[in-house]
Formats: structure tokens, C-alpha cells, sequence
């Protein structure tokens, strides 16, 4: 894990990971309840935005365009709309290092986060939080599986659930047909 945050973000490729945390858990009702073992998952409960993904139908693959070197920061969220769940992604394993650096946990401590100022609701105000994501780098065009580990927590951080999906990545360079 670093805290590192003297990198420019100029080069930076984001990409968010979104669970349908309410169909998984109703897909699958008894998950894991142990992050050594998790629940492996099928296709259909996550989606990827982000602006060097192709996007197609399905997570069997994800199909992204990056110059060499580029570093990518993937973050995980849930469809919520109460905000009663959240993903924590806590482990990200690959096939290979070839195509892909190895991914490494990254922490921005106390970054600033926008709320509501109750006694002044057209005026935001700042509340602190440390943001945290994945980062890694893009060495050379090919592809690689990647093994995504995350935990749905509730309101009360308790877990509800460790699963575990793969998923094919294919990397193109940034101006390749």
C-alpha cells in the first residue's frame, strides 16, 4: 500500500467497478463470510465505466485502449440507492505481469468530499475521507485475467459477503486499429 501522492494525474486512466450489490445478494444468498474463500461469481453483477473502456455487453472482458506506461486507478462501487451497501475491493491477482504491472492499494489520506450544510443548503461544505483505489500500469499490448476479491459491507460496516470474479482484459495501445 502507498500514500504516495506526489504522481501527476495527467496520464491517469480511471475506472470504476460497479456492483449490483441487491442482485448478487439475492443471486446468492449464503455467500462466503471468509476473504480467504470467497464466493466466486458469474457474469452479470458488474460493470465498468470508464473513459479507456470499450464497453460490450456482459463483464466476461473488459476491452481497454492505453498508451504504454500508463497507469490506470480502479475504484469499486455499488449500485445503492439508499446507500445501504458498499464494495471494498481488497485483492487483485493476475495471469501474468507481462501486459499489466501488478496492482497496488493506494491511499490519499483526508481528501476533501463535498456534503450539504444543513443550515445553509444552497453552500457546501467540506467533510475529509481517504480515498483509496487500485493502481496499476500498462506494460504491452496483450491480454491478461484479472482476479477482482471484494466485500459487500452494510451501513454499520458490518460484511455481508467476500466474492470473487474474473475477468478477461484485453489492452490495446492508444492509437492501434
Amino acid at each position: 500500500m502507498s500514500t504516495d501522492t506526489s504522481a501527476p494525474d495527467t496520464a491517469v486512466a480511471h475506472l470504476l467497478l460497479i456492483v449490483d450489490a441487491e442482485s448478487l445478494l439475492a443471486r446468492y444468498p449464503q455467500p462466503s463470510l471468509a476473504a480467504d474463500t470467497p464466493t466466486a461469481i458469474e457474469p452479470g453483477f458488474i460493470f465498468t465505466l470508464g473513459g479507456v473502456h470499450q464497453p460490450q455487453a456482459g463483464d466476461e472482458a473488459w476491452n481497454l485502449r492505453a498508451s504504454i506506461g500508463q497507469a490506470f486507478h480502479l475504484r469499486g462501487r455499488t449500485i445503492a440507492l439508499r446507500a445501504e451497501h458498499s464494495v471494498l475491493i481488497y485483492r487483485i491477482t493476475l495471469t501474468g505481469n507481462d501486459v499489466l504491472s501488478p496492482p497496488e492499494l493506494q491511499v490519499k489520506p483526508a481528501q476533501n468530499i463535498p456534503t450539504l450544510d444543513l443550515e445553509n443548503l444552497d453552500q457546501p461544505i467540506a467533510g475529509t475521507a481517504d480515498d483509496h483505489f487500485w493502481r496499476f500500469t500498462h506494460l504491452a499490448p496483450g491480454v491478461e485475467t484479472f482476479g477482482i476479491s471484494f466485500m459487500l459491507v452494510d451501513t454499520e460496516c458490518q460484511v455481508l459477503g467476500y466474492f470473487q470474479r474474473e475477468i478477461e482484459v484485453t489492452v490495446t495501445e492508444a492509437g492501434a486499429p
